[in-house]
């Protein structure tokens, strides 16, 4: 490699790394440096959209950059639907698979169908706001978990679940309408004041598991988040 070609290389992937600020940053490097040997442009689209908030001040460029590189797939037509799905597929890959085709519909075009930079801005938006949702709404689960491991009174998650939908909506406005907004959607910090206001003496109560808390969550997300204009 000509000297100028590896600086240009270093160089770039340093970028990265100060953009995006990886928790593990090793891991990081690692994977950028595969994805630029890379031949499929979905998974390049996807690695510049990974460890992203909405909030991140790097995002615009990234979603820019990413927009781009998918495009190139076919000049003439641009981005089509059926590219797009397959890019929100992928950055949602590790959110409950039964949810996945409820949380597409929402978002997929037709296969044939031109993607505008707006449709694809506005979906892989969502799409990571999703995924920062789903993780807060396992931890906030956890912590309402007071006697059980894996389950939690039924009146708690009731009370979480109508706390969550102005909580979500007042924080992704939040989001998308300042650059340094906060990292967090405030949905996992729901758990203290309803706690807080626990009697000693508390009720009977039936018990909920995860699958079913994080499935009325995502409903209430599908409902709210269209709402708003990410």
């Amino acid at each position: 490699m000509e000297d100028d070609s590896l600086d240009r290389a270093l160089q770039c992937a340093i970028l990265a790394l100060l953009d995006v600020k990886p928790k593990d940053p090793i891991k990081f490097l690692a994977v950028h440096f595969q994805m630029e040997c890379e031949t499929n442009l979905v998974a390049k689209a996807v690695h510049l959209l990974q460890d992203m908030t909405i909030c991140h001040p790097a995002m615009e460029e990234r979603l820019l950059k990413a927009y781009a590189t998918i495009c190139q797939y076919s000049e003439e037509d641009g981005l089509t639907g059926d590219i797009y799905t397959d890019l929100l597929v992928k950055l949602i890959a590790d959110s409950p698979g039964y949810q996945k085709e409820n949380f597409l519909q929402h978002l997929q075009c037709h296969s044939t169908e031109y993607v505008s930079f707006d449709v694809f801005r506005s979906g892989v938006l969502t799409s990571i706001l999703f995924n920062q949702f789903v993780l807060e709404v396992k931890l906030l689960f956890s912590k309402l978990c007071i006697e059980a491991h894996d389950a939690a009174p039924a009146f708690l998650c009731k009370k979480a679940l109508r706390k969550m939908s102005k909580c979500l909506t007042e924080a992704a406005k939040r989001s998308v309408s300042n650059v340094d907004g906060p990292s967090t959607l405030g949905i996992s910090e729901l758990s203290s004041p309803i706690r807080k206001n626990l009697t000693k003496n508390l009720p009977a109560a039936d018990y909920v598991k995860l699958n079913t808390f994080l499935c009325e969550a995502v409903e209430i997300f599908l409902r709210e988040v269209p709402k708003i204009k990410l």
